[in-house]
């Protein structure tokens, strides 16, 4: 008897109104935010009101539904606009040739997207109410991926990253230099670059290159390190970006919060300016995030450092004085041609010092770090994980206690 595969696919149809639905509720929250903070009132005129009483019983405005459109001019153009919504309000129905004004908000470059200024005015909607419409346009967005498949396709992703990781690591033996970790063509007998003689593949199926041109005790510090893909090293490439995830989310609803509060409590803070600031650097602080959270999912890349060079940079002190620092910068050629550039302070001359001209480099995303091909030579090593610097001799970290790639 076959077993029928299960399909956890959503039907299409709901699928596609689950995103109409949440994408509404994105553009919802952007059009009230927008004519808070930005729009232009002005007077209207009503065509139509309605009321229908929904709950007798029912909290502070929802007992009924209201319905309205109205239309309004700006520059000599007439707009028109309708708007839907609960409330306690139960004025009578228009009647004929009846005129009823209504004061309207207004995009003044986009007159189109307009509402009643009671519903989007700041002090109408109150602390509560702007931070409503502030955290439903991430959570909104955070449904759509993941009704979209995207936890799905980043599983398949990592999935595919490994498979291709383990390839690399198999042919790693066969592609370069044990002693210089030049890039071989296929089939080379002699290395092009240090003439060291390259054997068989199949006869060293199991040994790396290096074994053939180094000493017993330095066999293990030339090669990529196979501690990259160790289930231990995985999973601290998952919590990195697990906490990444949760700073962005944090300092994206810290600085709103805040703000908001140091607008209610103190004086000198008038509300709307709290408001601004605070979701200013919300967005700001979740771009930068999700910028660093980008750069993790990069794939892989190795290289060659081609070049080093000092300059001396100077910058201005809050006192208006000036002070000089060197900047360090380290240029590395990837296989693909593009030119990497690590830069680094006077202070902090990590990479500088560590890297030589014509090493052999592997970049890590995961953790924005740096792997060198040969370690045989070296008396220190950098942990990928936290960047610690560590004696050669140690195979764990001396801070984090994660395994070193060696």
């Amino acid at each position: 008897m076959t077993k029928t595969k299960k399909n956890n696919k959503m039907d299409l149809f709901i699928l596609i109104l689950v995103n109409v639905i949440l994408s509404f509720g994105i553009y919802h929250s952007f059009v009230i935010l927008s004519l808070s903070f930005f729009g232009e009132t002005t007077l209207g005129v009503l065509d139509s009101y309605g009321n229908q009483l929904i709950d007798i019983k029912a909290g502070e405005n929802q007992s009924r539904m209201i319905s309205k459109t109205y239309h309004f001019s700006v520059g000599g153009k007439e707009y028109r606009g309708s708007a839907y919504y609960s409330g306690d309000e139960a004025w009578p129905s228009l009647q004929e040739n009846e005129f009823r004004t209504e004061r309207i908000s207004y995009l003044s470059k986009f007159p189109n997207i307009n509402k009643p200024t009671h519903l989007v005015d700041i002090d109408e909607l109150g602390p509560m109410g702007l931070f409503y419409y502030i955290s439903r346009i991430p959570f909104c967005l955070f449904l759509l991926l993941l009704v979209n498949g995207w936890r799905g396709k980043r599983k398949k992703r990592e999935k595919k990253t490994n498979k291709t990781e383990k390839l690399n690591k198999r042919r790693d033996d066969a592609m370069f230099c044990g002693n210089c970790g030049t890039k071989l063509p296929d089939e080379a007998a002699f290395c092009g670059n240090c003439g060291t003689p390259v054997p068989k593949a199949k006869k060293e199926k199991h040994r790396p290159l290096s074994q053939a041109s180094i000493s017993p005790q330095d066999k293990s510090l030339v090669g990529w390190s196979p501690n990259s893909n160790d289930p231990e090293i995985l999973e601290a490439a998952r919590q990195n970006k697990k906490s990444a995830i949760g700073c962005a989310w944090f300092f994206m609803l810290f600085f709103p919060i805040g703000f908001i509060l140091a607008g209610l409590l103190i004086d000198e803070m008038p509300l709307n300016e709290a408001i601004i600031i605070g979701v200013g650097l919300g967005v700001l602080m979740l771009v930068i995030n999700l910028w660093r959270i980008k750069d993790m999912k990069a794939p892989q890349w190795e290289g060659v450092v081609i070049e080093k060079y000092k300059k001396e940079r100077r910058e201005h002190k809050k006192d208006d004085s000036m002070t000089t620092y060197t900047e360090l910068t380290t240029i590395i050629k990837t296989e693909a041609g593009k030119k990497k550039r690590i830069t680094e302070r006077d202070s902090e001359r990590h990479m500088y010092d560590y890297l030589a001209v014509g090493d052999r480099v592997r970049y890590h995303p995961s953790f924005g770090t740096y792997e060198k091909y040969d370690k045989s030579k070296d008396r220190i090593i950098y942990c990928n994980v936290c960047r610690m610097m560590n004696p050669i001799s140690n195979d764990r970290c001396k801070r984090c206690n994660n395994l070193l790639f060696k």
